[in-house]
């Protein structure tokens, strides 16, 4: 084949040197330069001022020793090596590899990629690929983040960091991250964890295995079982998107929110907390424990609302839809209720049902009124009714416009007063427990007072109508009142407050640090 173009033929022949001035290291300048042929190896002695050229990389030192045949550097004395003035690097001294286009720096060696500086003592660099490796400890730096770690790999390219073996990042507002890997971007400010890991922010911090936090904004999106730690409130979920500035967390998947201070525990399927107004908010599956002294109350419903006015320190909880309520000494159904915290109140409302031991009450609604976690009294409002069941399986019943129920120590029944309509049919019995008869009250207004569920005194504040029938002449409907109904078989147990919410027993220890 014949080249007919001499232009041609001249780039042909000039290319080999091209490629060779590409890869082979150049000398740029220096002081003095002495040239000893060593076996077969031409070896260059460079002294003062020394500067070196690869294709874009320069390298300037004190002194040098060139290898020419096998293309290695070492360089010593204000070792500064730049790649295409994007990375500059530094330190005392350094084995430059030219064919593998790699540096081995030594001795207080500093990376600065216009994005951070990284500080080592020792910095393996590869030209080609564009990655740092450390192995001996760095100290990592921008305009707002410390990060340091023993082990490190960084691409200047992508600005990708993957930290390993102590690695902590402290942010000038006094944030602080631990962990044994991470991977973080110094350009997006974002760490991403791929083990157990700890966020601290002033009264904040949050565990975490998987996901993402950006240092500069404070927002965290954790994709495996996380918890986040506030100043009273742990929050802990499957995933977790938790913003500090703000205080919002949103959480998805078996989420449990404890409040160490009221000692109650909030569980569902998913959750918001915003710690500025205090509210937060538990679905699907949600159940509340509140953890007394020698007793827990436990609260279902479709959705739980606990609501904490931090100006008067005023906890309150709110339950709408299918609310079922236990305790050792209460039971409940209603649709929706309210919990007063601090004064240990409980407002039902639509259709609220509860038992005390032996006895049911029924109304429009209901508050409860609890003293050292015991209860203590009752008041009912609309189409109220209480029934009790005594010794002898019968059915004391009193209704009402409204009925105040007030309680034992032991949560029996110690006297009812009635205000409005009042009706009541109360069975009684002499000393041998032996029914004598049933006595059947009509009063607008009037109190019983209660023995072991036993009528002992009635007091008519108006005129009654009454009426003693003997057992012999007991009918059905003689034995009960309109809206009489024992609905005994609905009574709220634990069991069937576990089941409704699709949950085994469950053990939150009520610790410092949880």
């Amino acid at each position: 084949m014949r080249y007919k173009s001499p232009i041609f033929l001249f780039i042909l022949l000039l290319f080999p040197v091209l490629a060779w001035s590409q890869s082979q290291v150049q000398v740029i300048s220096a002081d003095s330069l002495n040239g000893i042929q060593v076996a077969s190896s031409m070896i260059k002695k460079l002294i003062g001022k020394v500067v070196l050229r690869q294709g874009t990389t320069t390298l300037s030192c004190d002194q040098a020793i060139l290898n020419s045949t096998t293309n290695n550097v070492e360089a010593y004395g204000h070792v500064k090596i730049i790649q295409a003035d994007t990375v500059t690097i530094t330190g005392d001294s350094a084995l430059y590899n030219g064919d593998l286009r790699q540096a081995y720096m030594l001795g207080r060696v500093k990376l600065d990629d216009h994005t951070i500086i990284l500080n080592t003592n020792k910095l393996d660099y590869d030209m080609n690929t564009k990655m740092a490796v450390y192995h001996t400890g760095a100290r990592i730096l921008d305009k707002k983040t410390t990060l340091t770690s023993k082990e490190g790999f960084y691409n200047t390219v992508t600005k990708n960091f993957l930290f390993k073996e102590k690695v902590r990042v402290l942010d000038k507002e006094g944030g602080a991250l631990k962990a044994d890997s991470l991977r973080y971007n110094t350009a997006s400010k974002e760490a991403f964890f791929i083990c157990p890991t700890e966020i601290i922010n002033k009264k904040d911090t949050v565990y975490t295995k998987s996901g993402f936090y950006n240092t500069q904004t404070k927002v965290s999106n954790f994709t495996g079982r996380s918890t986040a730690k506030m100043e009273d409130y742990t929050l802990t979920a499957d995933t977790l998107f938790y913003d500090s500035p703000t205080k919002i967390g949103v959480a998805k998947g078996n989420v449990e929110f404890l409040s160490q201070k009221d000692k109650v525990v909030l569980t569902g399927k998913n959750g918001r907390y915003n710690g500025k107004t205090g509210i937060t908010r538990v679905y699907g599956n949600a159940l509340m424990r509140n953890i007394m002294e020698k007793d827990t109350l436990y609260l279902t419903a479709d959705t739980l609302v606990s609501f904490d006015n931090k100006q008067d320190s005023v906890r309150k909880l709110y339950a709408y839809k299918h609310v079922l309520i236990y305790k050792s000494d209460l039971s409940a159904r209603c649709d929706s209720l309210g919990y007063d915290m601090r004064d240990s109140v409980i407002h039902f409302y639509q259709k609220p049902i509860i038992w005390t031991n032996d006895s049911q009450s029924t109304a429009d609604s209901i508050s409860l009124f609890m003293v050292n976690q015991k209860l203590k009294e009752m008041r009912l409002r609309g189409h109220s009714f209480v029934i009790s069941a005594d010794s002898a399986s019968h059915f004391n019943q009193i209704k009402g416009r409204k009925v105040w129920v007030f309680f034992k120590d032991d949560s029996k029944l110690r006297r009812v007063n009635v205000e409005g309509n009042g009706e009541s049919i109360y069975y009684v019995m002499d000393d041998k427990k032996v029914t004598t008869g049933l006595n059947r009250v009509e009063c607008s207004r009037m109190n019983l007072f209660f023995e072991e569920n036993k009528v002992k005194r009635i007091t008519f504040i108006t005129k009654p109508e009454a009426k003693f029938v003997p057992p012999k002449e007991w009918n059905d409907d003689l034995q009960v009142l309109d809206g009489y109904r024992w609905r005994i078989n609905e009574k709220v147990t634990y069991k069937k407050l576990m089941e409704a919410v699709n949950a085994p027993e469950l053990s939150i220890p009520i610790v410092k640090n949880p």
